[in-house]
């Protein structure tokens, strides 16, 4: 008799738990639902309500690769930009307010054909709160340079920020054109993205970059028919708030 009294109290017990649950969690300060908030164009961010804290990723914009200027005969390719690179940081909702101010980085620009080098890319940001920087433009290919890949930009802010990768860096051949190589890679960012290096007859465009702070690819020729040719576009930055609130 006991023992059935006491089972008795532990499913009371149990099914009083179950009634207070969404209160206890209050208390707790623990999740009881997960929502996603994307920017791929610049914003402002409003917190869902009952927030209790966020998860804030941003990847900065991609660089542009290098055009090139081509010389009869000779070989010249244009280097990759480099990738945007990547910042998370959580905040709780104290910390990030009633709003904060998105700034999607834009996508650097391939140089235009002839002696041009490629943009960098922009910086990417929610408010001050984790900022990622853009990834540096591709320099041009010709006789008078090295078509060297783009830099990576410094690392932004964030429990963890990291640079971006850089650009593939072009061929520069000053004695014949009969060697076959690809132009400067584009680098990835964390989603990928970084175009690859072409090559061909003549002069030929970079790739542009693609998904979220990827590089565009370097220009290429190969010293006969057109000699001049445009870098590939660099692709923009990206925005990804995971929160977590009390229902």
């Amino acid at each position: 008799m006991a023992f059935g009294s006491g089972s008795r109290n532990l499913r009371k017990s149990n099914l009083s738990d179950v009634a207070n649950k969404a209160t206890s969690r209050n208390n707790l300060g623990a999740a009881g639902a997960v929502k996603k908030q994307v920017f791929t164009s610049s914003d402002t961010y409003t917190p869902s309500a009952n927030l209790l804290y966020a998860t804030i990723e941003v990847v900065g914009g991609g660089g542009g690769g290098g055009a090139v200027n081509g010389t009869t005969g000779q070989l010249y390719q244009g280097g990759g930009g480099a990738s945007g690179g990547y910042s998370r940081t959580i905040a709780s909702s104290a910390t990030i307010g009633a709003s904060q101010t998105v700034t999607i980085g834009a996508a650097g620009s391939g140089g235009s054909a002839g002696a041009n080098n490629g943009s960098a890319g922009g910086d990417t940001s929610v408010g001050t709160l984790c900022i990622a920087k853009g990834g540096g433009g591709g320099k041009y290919g010709s006789s008078a340079q090295i078509g060297a890949g783009g830099a990576p930009g410094v690392a932004g802010t964030g429990d963890i920020a990291a640079t971006g990768m850089a650009g593939g860096s072009g061929l520069y051949n000053s004695v014949n054109a009969t060697i076959a190589f690809a132009s400067g890679n584009g680098g990835s960012s964390i989603f990928g993205g970084g175009a690859q290096g072409i090559g061909g007859p003549g002069g030929v465009a970079g790739i542009n970059a693609s998904n979220y702070g990827g590089g565009g690819s370097g220009a290429s020729s190969n010293g006969s028919g057109t000699l001049t040719a445009a870098g590939g576009n660099g692709s923009a930055g990206f925005v990804i708030v995971t929160e977590f609130c009390s229902s």
